[in-house]
């Protein structure tokens, strides 16, 4: 009797161990598919290498990383993350987006709107779940960094062979960077990663490496001439230097000034009268054309305060509420929070800044965490920046900014959890 339950107690404990060793593999898959994701992002295989165009190599690395995590869970029983409850905010949005399809001006591109909400989400608690130590944090930063050589080099490349550069000065690369705006912002996002490693790296080489990464990131957002990715760049580079630990005030002083310096010396003529225009905006022609969009915007909101127009349907509104001034030429209103207002009314533009600057709130504190407390400074820069760029583009669907929503989330689950594990050290 005592031998049938020794061996009913040994099987259940080897079926114990082997789901605990699927579990881990799928948690590595997961992680594998969140690094193939930010590559892939920012890489662009699809655009520059012959035969895959078209191909979606972003979306299979989610589907691949969003699969895994499910496996895990069905395997090892461990509870998939969603980022506690401030994430319902951002639960809500995307409910809320959804829900716009029943009110929608243009049904067809509400349609899609909401299917792109959902890959968004779908990526948020993918990568989320991916990163749950700091050594895949890190991971992470260092495989993003070298993923922005592509647009940085291709960037660089294309300004030197002066190559259908935008208004004759502006650089540029291929699928979505094509808009130097765009360039400029999605390298904003992960410079200060790129610092971090070449802060952090102890061997020579390393810190080579990724100093001339950033090198490569700044020359790019400069040849980009995009005012927003100047001024975004400038609030990153003094919000990770300055702020938290790992870096002296002294030393912080001292990279700034020596990339300050790089600029001032290489940056070409039209870079400076680019910005210059920053202090004449009245005057600046592309903000007398967003003056129509936000006629648009006002009259959306006065018949449509609480519902918007749906989700993505602010461009297929256009000829409902633009007035006659306004001829044909279509644009969005240039900000992420008049976007969403103008889309999905008040209730949506409140659910995604509440998240958005309670998430910044958050990450403040976080800096000073023993356990991720640089790589939380990381994500308050490269956030903090990517927000602020936001704010004058305006693409509230963006893969970039909810991989940065959820790297920021992970961040902060890991310096809740060192800060309890104090707690009960200190209480014990």
């Amino acid at each position: 009797m005592a031998t049938e339950a020794e061996a009913l107690e040994t099987a259940l404990w080897r079926r114990e161990a082997g789901l605990s060793r699927a579990a881990d593999r799928w948690g590595s898959l997961a992680h594998l598919g969140a690094l193939a994701f930010v590559a892939v992002l920012y890489a662009n295989p699809a655009y520059w290498i012959p035969g895959l165009e078209g191909t979606r190599f972003a979306v299979a690395a989610a589907a691949v990383c969003a699969a895994a995590v499910i496996a895990r869970r069905i395997t090892g029983g461990e509870r998939i993350r969603t980022g506690g409850p401030a994430s319902l905010l951002l639960f809500g949005y995307a409910g809320w987006a959804a829900l716009s399809y029943l009110w929608a001006v243009d049904r067809d591109a509400t349609r899609q709107g909401v299917i792109d909400v959902a890959k968004l989400v779908i990526i948020y608690v993918g990568v989320l779940n991916s990163l749950g130590t700091p050594k895949r944090l890190q991971r992470f930063m260092a495989v993003a960094s070298l993923a922005s050589l592509a647009p940085a080099i291709g960037a660089i490349r294309t300004w030197i062979a002066k190559d259908n550069l935008i208004e004759g000065t502006r650089t540029h690369w291929v699928g979505l960077f094509a808009d130097p705006n765009r360039l400029a912002m999605s390298l904003v996002a992960v410079l200060p990663f790129a610092l971090w490693m070449a802060t952090r790296a102890r061997r020579p080489a390393v810190k080579l490496l990724f100093a001339a990464v950033v090198a490569c990131q700044l020359a790019a957002i400069v040849l980009a001439q995009s005012r927003s990715g100047s001024v975004a760049l400038a609030l990153a580079l003094v919000l990770f230097l300055m702020r938290g630990r790992g870096i002296t005030p002294a030393k912080g002083l001292l990279l700034g000034a020596a990339m300050l310096l790089g600029v001032v010396l290489l940056a070409p003529r039209s870079f400076w009268q680019r910005n210059s225009t920053i202090v004449e905006y009245r005057e600046d022609a592309s903000v007398a054309g967003r003056r129509h969009a936000w006629q648009v915007l006002g009259a959306i909101v006065q018949e449509r305060p609480l519902g918007g127009v749906g989700v993505s349907g602010f461009i297929h509104a256009w000829d409902r509420y633009a007035p006659l001034e306004a001829g044909g030429h279509r644009l969005i209103p240039h900000n992420i929070f008049m976007e969403t207002l103008g889309e999905l009314g008040i209730p949506g533009v409140m659910l995604l800044f509440s998240f958005t600057v309670g998430l910044l709130f958050r990450l403040w504190p976080a800096v000073n965490s023993r356990l991720v407390g640089s790589e939380a400074r990381a994500i308050l820069a490269g956030l903090s920046g990517y927000v602020l760029c936001e704010l004058v583009n305006g693409y509230s669907l963006s893969w970039f900014l909810y991989f940065l929503f959820a790297f920021a989330v992970a961040t902060l689950r890991l310096a809740r959890f060192q800060t309890l594990m104090a707690q009960k050290g200190s209480s014990s």
